[in-house]
């Protein structure tokens, strides 16, 4: 469990505690927010936890991290400057939500990753996994425009929630064979927080982490 990082994003904001209605119309507990990290030095930290977390998962078997638009652009950035600062040089990649229609590179739907060879390796990057929608999308955008290999996926937090059958990640890495790894689970994020102060403030009270059971009673991924 990286402690470290759950206490990182506690602090910065980057999980809330409440009430929160979803994209998927779910009403959650907590809400994770990477895109209120846009400091410095808060971005540099967030992307030696995505550097560590890809290299652990996949060496130096990939070309270039992707992170879709807008949202996981930063992440990307800080990925890859991150990886370069252990050694290993990587190229950063993102989508525009419309074709450029001026330019040198017009026609183009990324931006970044400068001479990327066919059949490039990809790491993509994001920062939570509910359904895998958005991810499927990114896959499809890769595979058709540069023929590229998604080997896999990082995300900050596993929200852990069910798809159809069982684990909405599990279905999904069926589905597409993609393999999806996380910093940290929701599961490791509230088992931590509960009542443990964290520079003075508690952020999981038990009122709190009763709401998470309760959500997770009805929405947590089942394994079987």
């Amino acid at each position: 469990m990286n402690t470290t990082f759950i206490e990182f994003l506690a602090k910065n904001g980057a999980i809330r505690f409440g009430e929160f209605t979803l994209k998927s119309g779910r009403s959650s507990p907590y809400f994770i927010d990477l895109g209120i990290i846009s400091g410095g030095a808060t971005s540099s930290e967030l992307g030696k936890h995505y550097a560590y977390t890809i290299k652990e998962k996949f060496g130096e078997n990939f070309d270039v991290v992707f992170g879709p638009a807008y949202k996981a652009v930063p992440l990307a950035i800080s990925a890859t400057i991150a990886l370069s600062n252990m050694g290993s040089d990587k190229k950063w990649l993102f989508d525009r939500k419309e074709m450029k229609l001026h330019g040198a590179d017009s026609g183009s739907i990324f931006v970044g990753g400068g001479n990327i060879d066919q059949g490039a390796k990809v790491v993509i990057v994001d920062d939570v996994f509910t359904t895998g929608g958005t991810k499927v999308e990114a896959i499809e955008k890769l595979e058709k425009s540069l023929k590229a290999e998604v080997v896999g996926i990082v995300i900050a937090v596993d929200r852990m929630e069910t798809g159809n059958r069982i684990s909405a990640i599990t279905e999904f890495t069926e589905s597409c064979g993609v393999p999806v790894h996380s910093i940290v689970s929701i599961v490791d994020i509230f088992n931590y927080l509960k009542n443990r102060p964290v520079d003075g403030k508690i952020y999981v009270t038990d009122k709190i982490f009763e709401s998470y059971a309760q959500y997770m009673a009805k929405y947590g991924a089942k394994t079987f």
